[in-house]
């Protein structure tokens, strides 16, 4: 098996533009967007080769003993009560906001309908929502455009 390996390491080696193998180490250089730079051959030994070493990505199955399996259940089962406790505040809150909401746009609906409409109008004719804006971490280069000129002038 190392020695299926080895050899595919050095087909890479001949046929990659993007990686360097040195040392008993493979390193990859800079990518690039050709996808077709690699034989087919030599993109079968790749995929591979990653799908052997597949098995080192997951992790190991713990070995208890009875007693600290049973522990570890007891731990996560806490842990899945303690974040389905969290949802349900973090829902009950929303909910509470929402009704608010409702009580609120049901009172200005009651007390003045052009108000009511104004709020409810339809914005998809606009380009882009100043809300929608990302905010900067700094100010612009140039914070005042000192030679303005309004057309109204």
């Amino acid at each position: 098996m190392t020695v299926s390996i080895q050899v595919t390491r050095k087909m890479i080696m001949q046929t990659s533009p993007k990686g360097l193998y040195a040392g008993g180490m493979f390193v990859r250089g800079k990518k690039t967007k050709t996808k077709g730079s690699l034989s087919p051959m030599t993109q079968r030994v790749v995929t591979q080769l990653s799908v052997m070493s597949a098995g080192r990505k997951q992790p190991k199955m713990l070995k208890l003993s009875k007693e600290d399996l049973v522990k570890h259940q007891l731990i996560q089962k806490s842990w899945a009560i303690y974040n389905a406790d969290l949802r349900a505040k973090r829902d009950a809150d929303l909910e509470k906001q929402y009704c608010s909401l409702r009580d609120a746009m049901a009172t200005l609906q009651e007390i003045s309908p052009e108000l009511y409409k104004i709020a409810n109008a339809d914005e998809s004719d606009r380009k882009f929502p100043l809300e929608m804006k990302v905010p900067t971490d700094y100010p612009p280069n140039k914070v005042w455009q000192y030679e303005f000129r309004s057309g109204k002038n």
